[in-house]
């Protein structure tokens, strides 16, 4: 039976991300959401993610990052290249939960890019897939956070503006693909 929040088992891939306030490490559903995670660990392994702020904060609910080419939330694309984004994938063993690694995206179908979001809160399933809803409807859960849940917390802990744009520069410094051992 899969469980979302369990530890990776030997060969999951997973993601190293580290950032100035510490290191999260997250599993990755390449074998569920197929092309939804590999978006994310090509975007990675293209290095995209370096150097890349969380722009958006809001604690209680999500993180948001990812955003490489214009760091404000305004650009990013797939790992397909430059203009190029992909569709939702959602499976029901996958939920917005505490820690869930999810695709942010605009309110057109096939609009995912390169902007992720952490969830950080926990009453957030109204992000999920509702269950006869339209292609642009939810958003679509690609992993899991299972270590560094104390950073997460403090990230969604900075204090941000009115934007939810954070004072204080919130910078990934890399994110590595590894499989699980």
């Amino acid at each position: 039976m899969f469980n979302q929040l369990a530890k990776p088992e030997a060969g999951e891939t997973i993601a190293i991300m580290k950032t100035n306030h510490g290191t999260m490490k997250l599993r990755i559903f390449e074998d569920i959401v197929g092309e939804c995670a590999t978006n994310f660990v090509e975007l990675a392994r293209q290095g995209k993610y370096d150097g890349a702020p969380f722009h958006r904060i809001i604690s209680g609910f999500m993180i948001q990052g990812g955003d490489f080419t214009n760091r404000n939330g305004t650009g990013g694309h797939s790992a397909k290249g430059p203009g190029t984004t992909i569709g939702d994938k959602y499976d029901p063993r996958l939920t917005h939960m505490r820690g869930a690694l999810s695709w942010a995206k605009t309110m057109m179908p096939n609009s995912i890019g390169s902007q992720f979001f952490i969830v950080h809160g926990n009453d957030v399933h109204f992000l999920d897939h509702p269950e006869n809803g339209g292609p642009a409807e939810g958003y679509s859960v690609f992993g899991q956070l299972y270590e560094g849940f104390e950073v997460l917390d403090e990230i969604a802990g900075v204090k941000t503006d009115r934007r939810d744009a954070p004072h204080e520069d919130v910078t990934i410094e890399s994110v590595t693909i590894e499989k699980a051992l």
